[in-house]
């Protein structure tokens, strides 16, 4: 509830004596339902990347490795092992921009490093002043981390200024959604992507994303089915070059038997 994030801040800051809203009987609280996080991939991310400015490197990290904003901005040079090609997520940041475990223990993950997410991380090595084990990957000009508003502004404002519409509401996570996206429709099972995303379980994958995987399942049948149909046709009707030659063949012998009178 909006009014009562507002409250409970304005209580922490000395502004209100009481939240009102924390008054209210569970019966008398409004319930609105949230519009759901959408799926960001394809040209729509494009087009948004294309509008990141200075946050492009990590928003399109974000894109491709799936790791909450917390991970990716608590990620240390010393988690990333370029030789094995994996990210090994250990820490996330506050919003105080200081080191804090992570929520669960199955968020304490490898995650699969991409040539193309290398190649950014390269890049982003060679534009930092800070490249010690415990420093930052994604940090201010002095070393501290980044702030969470900020970046999810910067991600809002590349996000109105590509102009996309009609699919959602779109955040931060909504990469994280595309993240998952493209390896649900890559034909990955469940308990790969659950521990590529950190869940606590595969049920939790399965309660976000069942949808995508009976996406995938139903398109990787119906594939199979158009191409078997597809080949059983081609098995029973001529090929068009082999009636060619077979009406090319005709014409040659008949030019070859003697006519009467001739």
């Amino acid at each position: 509830m909006v009014l009562n994030q507002v409250c409970r801040y304005a209580l922490r800051r000395g502004w209100l004596a009481d939240n009102p809203v924390g008054r209210l009987e569970a019966g008398e609280r409004p319930h609105g339902k949230a519009q759901p996080v959408a799926i960001l991939e394809g040209t729509d991310l494009t087009r948004v990347l294309e509008h990141a400015g200075e946050h492009r490197p990590l928003f399109e990290f974000l894109a491709y490795t799936g790791l909450r904003i917390g991970e990716a901005l608590g990620l240390r040079w010393c988690d990333i092992d370029f030789d094995a090609a994996l990210i090994r997520v250990r820490q996330q940041l506050s919003r105080q921009r200081t080191p804090k475990r992570l929520k669960t223990d199955t968020g304490n993950r490898d995650v699969v490093l991409a040539a193309p997410v290398a190649t950014i991380l390269h890049h982003q090595w060679d534009a930092s002043a800070h490249r010690d084990g415990d420093d930052l990957v994604f940090c201010e000009g002095d070393g501290r981390g980044l702030v969470y508003n900020y970046v999810a502004e910067a991600f809002r404002t590349a996000v109105n200024n590509a102009a996309i519409t009609g699919r959602g509401r779109l955040s931060l996570h909504s990469l994280r959604h595309g993240f998952a996206s493209m390896l649900i429709a890559s034909g990955l099972n469940v308990m790969f992507v659950s521990r590529q995303l950190g869940h606590a379980k595969p049920t939790t994958t399965l309660s976000v994303y069942a949808h995508l995987f009976n996406q995938a399942e139903h398109a990787h049948t119906a594939r199979a089915a158009l191409e078997a149909s597809h080949q059983t046709l081609t098995e029973r009707a001529p090929n068009p070059a082999d009636a060619c030659r077979s009406a090319e063949t005709a014409v040659a012998t008949d030019a070859t038997i003697e006519r009467p009178g001739t």
